[in-house]
């Protein structure tokens, strides 16, 4: 990876570490469901009318989409609305980095040396370190993640990895234009999902569903707007466009490991924004995944030519 690409990698987790605090923030006056259709509607439209299709085949476009939108963020969005606190739920979706890394050896048998081995084997355990100390803060506190909050979490760490793949086979050229077209197709599964969850909630508690889609269908305050909107532009189409660029020119495993970065960015942005403080054992783990991360990116400034091909 030449020095631009590692420049643009760290932005781009910063920006991601942000946007949890910026859901959190959003969620509180908006339907979790709602700000996930608005979000990826706005990166849609009117963007398609001034960009042409990607050059790939569209199954991989309208897969992407609903696996991207509804899978990752629509699963994000939902346990944070019931209660997973935004820090814990972006260390929780950084569970894709490491299974991105197994798929790429795996099914794409991209090659590992010894010093990426162990940057990402010390990496996952500053990842362990912070998450346990987290979970147990906030079970100490009286705020116990709820099993469900925990299973959408894994749900979308593993469709995250799933779209990763998807973008290794697809190697959309127009990253810009895939992203938008993908995110066409994610209203639609949010709207089906919004009905089926009105219908199981009515057969289970007698709450008529329309009092769900009146929620729903509920329009944003300022701050939710504010909310949708960085989500939509800065986060989608800036940062998943640079990142869908960055995994076709650079690979999965090389790039999937700066995503680590991610939580740490979301423990700053807490610590900054909300006067959240840091224990001892997390300022460890965090620094075992910036030596694990340092570990990967040496090795290949030292031992892969700057320019590389997939």
């Amino acid at each position: 990876m030449k020095f631009k690409e590692h420049i643009l990698a760290v932005l781009v987790v910063l920006i991601w570490g942000f946007n949890f605090v910026v859901i959190r923030w959003g969620i509180e006056d908006l339907h979790p469901l709602t700000m996930t259709l608005l979000r990826f509607l706005l990166t849609a439209i009117p963007m398609i009318f001034f960009i042409k299709k990607p050059d790939v085949a569209m199954r991989y476009v309208v897969i992407y989409g609903v696996l991207f939108g509804a899978g990752v963020w629509g699963l994000v969005n939902w346990a944070v609305f019931i209660g997973m606190p935004a820090g814990l739920a972006s260390l929780l979706l950084q569970l894709s980095p490491f299974l991105t890394v197994l798929a790429a050896v795996v099914v794409f048998k991209e090659k590992l040396r010894l010093t990426q081995i162990v940057g990402i084997v010390t990496a996952f355990i500053g990842f362990l370190v912070i998450c346990i100390i987290k979970t147990n803060t906030n079970n100490v506190n009286g705020n116990a993640v709820g099993y469900v909050g925990m299973i959408l979490m894994f749900l979308a760490a593993f469709f995250w990895t799933i779209c990763n793949i998807i973008i290794k086979i697809a190697k959309p050229k127009d990253v810009l234009s895939f992203t938008v077209w993908s995110s066409l197709f994610v209203p639609l599964p949010i709207l089906l999902f919004t009905l089926l969850y009105g219908m199981i909630n009515n057969s289970i508690s007698g709450t008529a569903h329309s009092i769900v889609l009146d929620t729903f269908l509920q329009l944003p305050s300022i701050k939710g707007w504010v909310s949708v909107l960085f989500q939509a532009f800065i986060t989608t189409l800036f940062g998943y466009s640079v990142w869908t660029q960055l995994i076709g020119q650079c690979g999965l495993a090389r790039v999937a490991p700066y995503s680590l970065l991610v939580p740490i960015s979301g423990l700053f942005f807490g610590w900054i924004l909300y006067d959240e403080t840091l224990s001892v054992f997390e300022l460890a783990g965090s620094l075992l995944v910036l030596i694990g991360l340092l570990l990967l990116t040496v090795n290949f400034a030292i031992k892969q030519p700057l320019t590389t091909k997939v």
